[in-house]
């Protein structure tokens, strides 16, 4: 079935007055050729505009689906109002005349009035809108109110409350009456929109047409073969039987559909003790059933997602979990000179970090650092194979500031985290930053890796290496304001 398109109306000179569209949307147009009226689908609803007859085209309504929008006096300024929360009347002072609520809504007659010569609008609720285009004798008019209503109709529409308390609570109760009803203007807006055949019957219309078939013609055979069927079910070719009742239907049906009459074995004898009616009183079945199991009663092995959670379960098989993180060599005061230059592996760089655990910095990179640790073994362990000693990459260790102050006197330490690299028992970096501006871990790898480069090539620091004196550049200004002062207030003091 073709849908067809109205054809335009035209003014008595032959321009067009309004022009429609494929899929119900219009277009209306002053005698000018200025755009009046813009009707435009959007999903299930339409938008609509009215414009003024001027060169600047002023928008004098505009209308969303869900009948949201505004009306504008003929200068363009707000007249009325329309939201999901409410809306109002205004004057052209600004002055509310008339105003409603989504829970208070307008009472009494609706709103009229003219937005300009030729446009007439009545606005009684979202729902309810009407307006009407009158331009030299032809009449054209729109109702907002349908569409929307079809849009936004929701179960929460329908409800009545929330349940508050039991398993149920949170969830919405619905007015059962009001979902009956709104069943029935569905089935009322779907008859009234279809289209009929030369019998009068409703008929969904085509979606493939004649234009569309004409650029594919394989559907020509699927689209006769439809239309054959349903010539075919209308003129009752089909025999179709209809089982009201259950005892029919089990009596017609149960040898093709043995679970039919499955329902009435399990019921068994209401009035005695005895079984013999269920299926798993056959000696087959009941030896199936009573079959010894094969499963040894172990547990069975944890899957992947249990073992992520938290200590909720408790593997009973054996198998833990073992971190990827490995514990940094922990050096001290007395021992620190003899690991450098004699114990540490030769040809491997010894990457001290200075940490403290009352600092809440040191507390947070030092998992990392135990990370990576672990990561440099696992490499090194694999590529020794088994029997191998495993020697990483470079060898990370840790020194503990807040038991001595061996490190802190001897390289003027006064920031921490920080990072000292030994090559051959020689200082060869010393620094708080990696890899010139960073302090990830990717930047502590990228980092020792260009030291161990650089020193390899002889590049050290020098002996008896030491930061920089710090001072604090606010608390001297402070003292030599105090320090001025004090001698202007002495000597107002001796004055007096």
């Amino acid at each position: 079935m073709v849908v067809e398109i109205p054809p335009p109306k035209k003014y008595p000179g032959g321009s067009n007055f309004v022009v429609y569209g494929p899929n119900g949307c219009s277009f209306a147009y002053y005698p000018s050729g200025r755009m009046a009226t813009a009707y435009e689908r959007m999903g299930a609803g339409f938008y609509c505009f009215f414009y003024a007859d001027d060169r600047a085209g002023t928008t004098l309504l505009a209308i969303d689906p869900l009948g949201c929008g505004y009306a504008a006096y003929p200068n363009g300024k707000p007249r009325l109002t329309s939201r999901k929360p409410g809306g109002c009347l205004v004057d052209e002072n600004g002055a509310i005349v008339r105003s409603w609520t989504q829970y208070k809504p307008l009472a009494g007659e609706p709103i009229r009035f003219d937005l300009s010569p030729n446009i007439h609008l009545s606005f009684q609720s979202r729902q309810l809108i009407h307006a009407k285009l009158t331009i030299q004798g032809l009449t054209e008019e729109y109702d907002l109110g349908d569409v929307p209503k079809m849009a936004s109709d929701s179960y929460l529409s329908k409800s009545i409350g929330v349940v508050k308390m039991g398993p149920e609570r949170g969830k919405q109760i619905l007015d059962v009456d009001k979902c009956r009803q709104a069943v029935e203007e569905a089935r009322e807006r779907r008859d009234n929109n279809s289209a009929m055949d030369d019998e009068g019957d409703h008929v969904r219309p085509a979606i493939v047409r004649e234009d569309f078939m004409q650029k594919h013609p394989e559907l020509k055979a699927v689209v006769a073969a439809g239309d054959e069927l349903q010539k075919s079910v209308r003129e009752g070719q089909w025999d179709v039987e209809v089982f009201v009742s259950k005892a029919k239907l089990q009596a017609t049906l149960s040898n093709d559909f043995p679970t039919l009459a499955l329902g009435d074995s399990l019921k068994g004898d209401p009035y005695s003790q005895k079984l013999s009616s269920m299926p798993a009183m056959d000696p087959s079945t009941l030896g199936a059933l009573l079959k010894e199991t094969s499963i040894d009663g172990r547990p069975l092995p944890l899957s992947a997602s249990i073992k992520a959670a938290s200590g909720r379960f408790r593997p009973d098989h054996g198998y833990h979990y073992k971190t990827p993180r490995r514990r940094l060599k922990l050096l001290k005061d007395r021992s620190f000179d003899k690991f450098i230059t004699d114990d540490a592996p030769a040809g491997t760089l010894v990457v001290v970090c200075c940490l403290a655990g009352w600092l809440p910095q040191c507390r947070r990179v030092e998992p990392a650092i135990e990370l990576l640790n672990g990561e440099l073994y696992a490499k090194a362990e694999a590529q020794a194979g088994e029997g191998g000693v495993p020697t990483p990459e470079f060898l990370l260790c840790k020194f503990d500031m807040s038991e001595s102050r061996l490190l802190r006197d001897r390289h003027n330490i006064n920031t921490l985290p920080m990072y000292l690299m030994y090559y051959g028992g020689k200082l060869c970096y010393a620094s708080n930053t990696l890899n010139g501006f960073g302090s990830s871990m990717d930047d502590l790898r990228a980092q020792a890796r260009d030291t161990s480069v650089a020193a390899q090539r002889g590049a050290f620091l020098a002996d008896g290496f030491r930061f920089g004196a710090t001072s604090n550049k606010m608390v001297e200004a402070f003292d030599e304001t105090l320090g001025g002062t004090s001698t202007i207030f002495g000597s107002k003091q001796k004055a007096t």
